[in-house]
């Protein structure tokens, strides 16, 4: 069984950008990692070593992440969601390109951003999970604790979303790019 210290510092970048990606604002970041380690403290003893590290703590971070948006939409406002800051980090090699390059995937970045919190958390996590992960809908399913079935059919609706609404994007914005 690793040590808490060892999984802290081996998968602490890795939780971090998972919970980012799974669309938590970056001020609230820091808070949700921190939630998903103290679970990570409290669930080590039932970690089994048969099941990869990633997987487990994929799991959590999805749960984490699910009771944050639920908490968060229970406290805010109607009216006061804004679109979440761009995503802009990660970059090592952004003094490499050219300033056109760099305009470009800042907006494609806003634009993926835009679409994936056009979802609700629980169609969001099914579709990065599938699309940025590579799993499997049956690995899907064991991370969330979900029916196949119920996962098959929120990432289709996903995907139904994002296509719909890239669809509208490109219609809208079409005229710019010739």
């Amino acid at each position: 069984m690793p040590a808490f210290e060892v999984v802290y510092a081996e998968h602490f970048d890795y939780v971090w950008r998972t919970t980012r990606r799974l669309g938590v604002r970056p001020g609230e970041v820091a808070d949700v990692v921190q939630d998903v380690f103290l679970a990570v403290h409290t669930l080590l003893p039932k970690y089994e070593p048969r099941n990869a590290i990633r997987g487990w703590l994929y799991a959590i971070v999805a749960r984490t992440v699910l009771h944050h948006h639920r908490t968060r939409r229970r406290r805010t406002a109607p009216g006061e969601n804004e679109l979440d800051e761009a995503l802009v980090e990660g970059f090592a090699d952004a003094d490499a390109r050219g300033p056109e390059d760099s305009v470009a995937e800042s907006e494609h970045l806003r634009l993926l951003e835009r679409l994936l919190d056009s979802l609700d958390p629980e169609k969001r996590v099914v579709l990065v999970l599938a699309a940025f992960e590579h799993k499997s809908m049956a690995e899907i399913a064991a991370i969330l604790d979900l029916n196949p079935n119920t996962v098959a059919t929120r990432l289709r609706a996903a995907r139904e979303r994002i296509q719909a609404a890239l669809a509208r994007h490109h219609a809208r914005d079409g005229w710019r790019i010739k």
